[in-house]
């Protein structure tokens, strides 16, 4: 499988860039787009539609390509994958909720493959992304199906998230992309590299993933007393900030295993917090922070073990959490760089609003401010 990645400025350069490469005889059939906000999608569509290319991808709140980061720019990752090897599924229903966009979309990928892989973008904040793994769950059952992929963004304006393909464009739904993996393999890992610190807290009062109550307290007052949380508006939006990138919630699984959920905004008239992923009344965590710049070499050495047993890669898709940039600032792209030069193959992805993708013990999962490596290679000369 050939492929391509590259990154512009707008929808100009993207047209004028694969309109080259199809003159130089390279004619993909797949591509996979991440976008600023800033960005049109109806136009990426139009390009990608015009040629002949299929199209899957979001918004973001910032753009990987190979080795960088960027701002306000679109992505590419071309391909030219078999067309009888994968398949573009959209779950968009405004009158279906999230867990039966993704039950739908499990369905499909069953029937589309005896043995298929997802790369699963949604909307954003809006969308509660747990129930996207439990739809999974409900239709997978102990299928052991491989599942990637990350929330749109929209630079942190907290307003509107986009997924699309080349016929739809949706704020709420999923688009994915569905391999056969008898055909196309797909290895990866998703890692946070966040400790655990302080005492186990519950949560005893939540609806999705707003949260009311932890320890039979108001989740804000919660927050207020252990993080200084002051009552100046332009203060306290900080301080909310600054709790979701460094102090996020790291809730126990009862496969024994951990997730992070990030707080993004709370209400003071409710006193309640929302997060950027799902949770339970009796959930039980421990706050988490950031190493330092230990986490960069954490999240290395995590990869240097996926890299041992996958050491070649056709192309490289990365999804990483925007309260992990925020967390470790300009050092987000030494983490990058240190990512992509262990395959130096193409890669193309982007900051997220959260993470979908398997720990260290298998267990698939939806994160926050995690960073989800997939890799997608031919299976022996399976390429055309």
């Amino acid at each position: 499988m050939y492929t391509k990645s590259f990154c512009v400025g707008d929808d100009r350069e993207l047209a004028q860039l694969i309109d080259e490469f199809q003159q130089a005889d390279f004619h993909p059939t797949l591509g996979i787009v991440f976008c600023s906000i800033a960005q049109n999608p109806s136009a990426i569509q139009r390009i990608f539609s015009s040629r002949g290319i299929d199209l899957i991808g979001c918004t973001t709140s910032g753009e990987i390509c190979d080795d960088s980061c960027y701002d306000d720019h679109i992505s590419v990752l071309l391909m030219d994958i078999n067309r009888a090897h994968y398949r573009i599924f959209t779950a968009v229903d405004p009158e279906m909720t999230t867990n039966e966009h993704a039950c739908q979309t499990a369905m499909a990928a069953l029937k589309s493959f005896s043995e298929p892989g997802l790369i699963t973008l949604s909307g954003g904040f809006t969308v509660n992304a747990d129930e996207i793994i439990q739809g999974f769950k409900t239709v997978f059952g102990n299928h052991k199906v491989p599942i990637y992929g990350g929330q749109a963004g929209d630079g942190l304006r907290l307003k509107e998230t986009y997924v699309f393909t080349s016929t739809v464009i949706s704020n709420r739904g999923l688009a994915t992309l569905i391999l056969d993996i008898d055909r196309v393999e797909m290895t990866g890992l998703a890692t946070s590299g966040w400790e655990p610190i302080g005492a186990v807290h519950t949560i005893t009062k939540a609806e999705g993933n707003v949260v009311y109550s932890i320890d039979d307290e108001p989740a804000l007052d919660f927050f207020i007393r252990h993080f200084g949380y002051f009552n100046s508006a332009e203060i306290a939006v900080q301080s909310l900030e600054n709790m979701s990138t460094q102090y996020p919630l790291q809730l126990f699984r009862p496969d024994g295993y951990t997730v992070l959920r990030s707080p993004i905004i709370g209400d003071e008239a409710k006193r309640s917090l929302m997060l950027a992923g799902g949770v339970r009344n009796g959930d039980r965590f421990r706050f988490s922070m950031s190493p330092g710049f230990e986490v960069i070499d954490q999240t290395h050495e995590d990869f240097q073990a996926v890299h041992r047993l996958a050491p070649k890669a056709d192309a490289l898709i990365l999804f990483s959490c925007k309260g992990r940039h925020s967390a470790l600032g300009p050092l987000i792209n030494d983490e990058v760089r240190g990512i992509y030069e262990q395959w130096q193959a193409p890669m193309t992805g982007f900051f997220s609003y959260g993470e979908l993708g398997p720990n260290s013990d298998g267990f698939f999962d939806f994160h926050n401010e995690t960073c989800s490596l997939v890799l997608i290679r031919a299976r022996g000369q399976l390429n055309n």
